[in-house]
């Protein structure tokens, strides 16, 4: 996945450190079974913590498919010595078609790309660690493809 955020909107203290709002305001993403873009509905209020001068990610943002779906995403990690970020990814969507997210067990990897005036690209690589989904059971015993 590739995110374009802004620099940050603001940056609150906050009892357990620094609080900083960093809008996510478009990408895209491609991978095996997913392809869409990343949009401008979104946002990174990440911790930086005084102590350690680390910086957390606390994103929650919208990405759509090229076919229609939306799906929300949900991401945490912190910084690490080699200036990437490790990731706890959550995916969560309504649509049929991609219901089998809402299962999914990920973590990705973030790196800085390309800064600019104003903003950054990320590349965010993402894993899903369980195994293919290809429907979604329910207890009840009804099915989703």
């Amino acid at each position: 996945m590739l995110a374009n955020c802004s620099q940050g909107l603001y940056e609150m203290p906050v009892p357990h450190g620094l609080r900083t709002a960093i809008p996510i305001v478009g990408g895209e993403f491609t991978g095996p079974r997913l392809n869409g873009r990343v949009l401008n509905l979104g946002a990174d209020w990440g911790l930086t913590d005084p102590r350690t001068g680390i910086f957390s990610a606390d994103t929650r943002y919208q990405l759509q498919t090229y076919d229609g779906a939306y799906i929300y995403i949900r991401t945490s990690g912190a910084d690490q010595p080699g200036g990437e970020s490790h990731l706890r990814v959550i995916f969560e969507t309504g649509d049929r078609r991609y219901y089998w997210l809402n299962s999914v067990i990920a973590v990705g990897v973030l790196n800085v790309v390309q800064q600019y005036p104003g903003g950054y690209w990320l590349q965010i690589d993402v894993w899903n660690l369980g195994n293919e989904w290809t429907e979604t059971k329910f207890l009840n015993g009804t099915t989703l493809p």
